[in-house]
């Protein structure tokens, strides 16, 4: 049976049920609340995962989930609402936290507007099987030298409604998600790419992604050793996938107004380089990152965020662009407004003449563990692995272990240097949110030590 099939045979039992949403929207405007804004979210799943080179888990299953954002005189609660035999209780709930809350000051009004919204992608579930896919990329990993390999690919399909007070917005979004670890002797090699709706995932794609990260895990059979340091840093689309996946939410124009962004007062002044770009793009359906509208029913949109090294918007929901004294930018959260999908555009510099350029410096392909110590300023660490290389006239020396970047978001985009013309469309469990990513060359990148 193809994947779909199998999967109509073992779905489970839903917790939540569609016609449900107008019964809570109703009681919501009985006990008193004002405006409402309900997400309703279904998805289906299937998950393959696999270790030491062969099949140890492949899962099915349903998800349902009723968001709830409601105010009352200008005090605003929310809830998640999974059960339906909980939402007498949660309305109960929130009645009772409404009264005892205060005032929201951050809450405005949600879009007020009559929304009108394009086609879309049409919802399906797709006929991909996960254990052809899933061993390509093994047979991929193995031919290329890794000695062993595991990961997980996973399924999606969401068909999510939005209806508030105002507005009602149907889209479906999901796709395929792979990733893959290789290894070899104490050497490790990663890949991790997303797939969605208008993209179709083949086996010859999740092979390449298999040698990729055998090549990483291959690259040498030598360490290096380095001292603190700055160094000039080849950092991969998963490093980079990484850094800006964390610092989106400086962009947040809610970061902005409470201080806990480094790029309050940037607006309109260079943040980076001539040649760095970066959009929130939710309405590319090759990714899984794909949105018709926020949580506000507000459409969204490709947005300009950098371009050309200069901070041209920050992220904005009604509420936030009220205050700003601008419009919403389609990123609500209601509150915290936040990016869907992130795209870094292209450059003009091939990854070949990248590498061949470095003549004393480092390639890193990913990174892990990424925490900020100050919000402000934008000072963060991260953890290198899977690929950590000393280059030399752009060969590779040895590979690097026990090392951390210990710099700032501000000065490593103030310091990119080149952008590649290969782009990767990368995800990684928390740590790499779907997003389009080219490689980057960045000066003077701070190293030390992590152990």
């Amino acid at each position: 049976m193809d994947g779909r099939t199998t999967y109509e045979a073992q779905r489970g039992v839903h917790t939540v049920t569609a016609d449900l949403v107008d019964d809570v929207f109703r009681r919501l405007q009985q006990e008193g609340f004002q405006e409402i804004a309900l997400e309703f979210a279904k998805e289906n799943v299937e998950q393959i995962r696999f270790s030491a080179s062969s099949t140890d888990l492949h899962n099915y299953w349903d998800e349902e989930n009723l968001s709830v954002f409601a105010t009352r005189n200008g005090r605003t609660v929310s809830t998640v609402i999974k059960d339906p035999a909980s939402i007498d209780q949660a309305i109960i709930r929130l009645k009772e936290v409404a009264l005892r809350t205060p005032e929201n000051p951050s809450f405005v009004s949600i879009n007020r507007e009559q929304q009108t919204y394009g086609k879309g992608m049409a919802s399906h579930f797709q006929s991909t099987d996960l254990k052809d896919l899933q061993d390509a990329m093994i047979n991929g990993s193995l031919a290329a030298g890794a000695e062993r390999a595991a990961g997980l690919i996973y399924n999606r399909n969401s068909e999510i409604t939005v209806r508030t007070s105002y507005n009602e917005c149907q889209f479906s979004t999901g796709g395929v998600e792979g990733v893959i670890r290789a290894f070899k002797g104490p050497f490790t090699g990663q890949e991790a790419q997303h797939f969605g709706f208008s993209t179709s995932p083949t086996g010859k794609t999740f092979e390449e992604m298999g040698s990729e990260a055998a090549a990483t895990a291959s690259a040498t059979s030598q360490m290096s050793e380095i001292n603190p340091g700055k160094f000039r840093v080849l950092l991969s689309p998963y490093v980079m996938g990484n850094i800006l996946s964390y610092s989106s939410g400086f962009l947040s124009y809610y970061a902005v107004e409470t201080g806990l962004s480094c790029f309050a007062g940037m607006l309109e002044k260079e943040v980076s380089t001539g040649e760095f770009s970066l959009y929130d793009d939710p309405a590319d359906y090759s990714g899984v990152g794909s949105r018709m509208c926020d949580d506000e029913g507000t459409p969204t949109s490709r947005l300009e965020i950098i371009g050309r090294g200069k901070l041209k918007s920050y992220l904005h929901s009604t509420s936030t662009a009220i205050r700003a004294g601008t419009r919403t930018t389609g990123n609500a959260g209601i509150i915290s407004p936040r990016a869907w999908q992130l795209s870094l555009n292209a450059g003009k510099t091939s990854l070949e003449d990248m590498l061949e350029g470095l003549e004393n410096g480092l390639l890193i392909n990913n990174a892990w563990y990424t925490r900020f110590q100050d919000y402000r300023n934008g000072v963060f660490s991260t953890v290198p692995r899977d690929g950590v290389f000393l280059i030399k006239d752009g060969e590779i020396q040895g590979a690097l272990s026990g090392i951390r970047i210990s710099d700032s978001v501000m000065d490593i985009l103030k310091n990119v240097t080149a952008i590649s013309r290969e782009r990767k469309r990368v995800k990684w469990w928390e740590e790499i949110s779907a997003s389009t990513m080219p490689y980057a060359m960045v000066d003077g990148i701070n190293i030390s030590k992590a152990f």
